[in-house]
């Protein structure tokens, strides 16, 4: 079982409001245990706006059980009618986090005697602003979240599966077995997506946490690129499954005519594709380079070469063969071609404008 740090700080910014309220004299303290642990977010930012939002939340519960309690008293009618007239509020007011602490608040003051409904009240804001107080402290002293770094690590691991993801739809397309079964492994999918995922995730909490703190020693540009490589990501994980997609009905096709021996011309063609995942895997190694490490590396030109290759081999192959059969051929030729000079040009673009930034 891990323990985060998130964890031990929410550990340590209770154990503190407890202490505090006991010091203070403040009842029920635990009111003021569980604001702690609502208000210690992911990233200070989260902490800061949370805070904000559990202050209105508790002024509005407390006005709402000072009112009703003076005006109807304390009754199942006014308990009820109160938490029914406050939940829209809330929600209309896009406190949903803080609906449950609103209420209780609200009926907490509402259970108290007239006489009292002022020094209860006071009391419990001061314990809710002990708890608010001690998450944020806690969150901004002991172990604050270092996104950069996590970011940095996210986005090494997302493109490199990305990036064997999509080379690995290119091999499966050009090895593909007519005598074995199709296997397409699903996890690996899952995986992938998971990973740009998350980096996704601990790029927005980076970005909400720059006008908060100064954590990150990296430029705004810097955040511009990471997040242009999490969306190339995105795409050639796409990209590959469009790959992956062609396989059943290559395989398919090629088993309704018996599966004729694959020509000369075509193996050509297939190991020009296949050839294509080097230089992918090669430029995205730079980018990792560059964006990840910070590393200085140069950058690799467009270059019509390849495709120029690619497209000798196809009328070579082309000029011997005719017939629906293989005009399905040069039509999945075509996608995974396409495919393939995305990925590559994308790749070199994305390295020029890292390489620039660093300059």
């Amino acid at each position: 079982m891990k323990i985060g740090a998130r964890v031990l700080k929410t550990g340590i910014a209770v154990a503190i409001t407890m202490f505090c309220c006991k010091f203070l004299g403040l009842e029920p303290a635990f009111f003021g245990a569980v604001s702690a642990v609502i208000n210690m977010q992911p990233s200070i930012f989260l902490t800061l706006r949370a805070a904000r939002d559990q202050i209105l939340v508790h002024l509005l519960g407390i006005a709402a059980g000072f009112f009703f309690g003076y005006f109807l008293g304390v009754n199942p009618f006014s308990a009820g009618l109160i938490v029914i007239l406050l939940i829209p509020i809330y929600i209309k007011l896009r406190l949903h986090s803080g609906i449950t602490m609103g209420i209780v608040a609200a009926l907490f003051v509402l259970s108290s005697s007239t006489e009292e409904f002022m020094m209860h009240a006071l009391a419990r804001s001061g314990v809710i602003f002990v708890g608010l107080g001690s998450a944020m402290l806690v969150n901004v002293l002991l172990w604050p979240p270092r996104y950069t770094k996590l970011l940095k690590e996210k986005l090494r691991q997302s493109n490199e599966a990305a990036v064997l993801y999509f080379c690995r739809a290119v091999q499966d397309y050009v090895g593909l077995d007519s005598s074995k079964e199709l296997h397409i492994d699903t996890e690996q999918r899952k995986r992938v997506y998971k990973l740009n995922k998350e980096a996704r995730v601990i790029l927005d909490l980076l970005s909400s946490e720059r006008p908060v703190v100064a954590e990150s020693t990296e430029p705004r540009e810097w955040i511009t690129l990471a997040e242009k490589l999490i969306d190339y990501n995105e795409s050639i994980i796409k990209k590959g499954d469009r790959i992956f997609d062609l396989l059943p009905t290559r395989l398919e096709r090629r088993l309704n005519s018996d599966a004729p021996p694959v020509s000369e011309e075509f193996k050509a063609i297939l190991e020009i594709l296949e050839s294509g995942c080097t230089i992918v895997v090669r430029v995205n190694g730079k980018i990792r380079s560059v964006i990840v490490d910070g590393g200085v590396v140069s950058p690799e030109e467009i270059s019509e070469e390849y495709w120029e290759s690619l497209t000798t081999a196809i009328e070579q192959w082309q000029q011997r063969l005719a017939g629906s059969y293989y005009l399905h051929g040069l039509l999945e030729i075509a996608v995974t071609a396409n495919e393939i000079k995305w990925a590559t040009r994308q790749a070199k673009i994305l390295l020029q404008e890292s390489v620039e930034n660093k300059e």
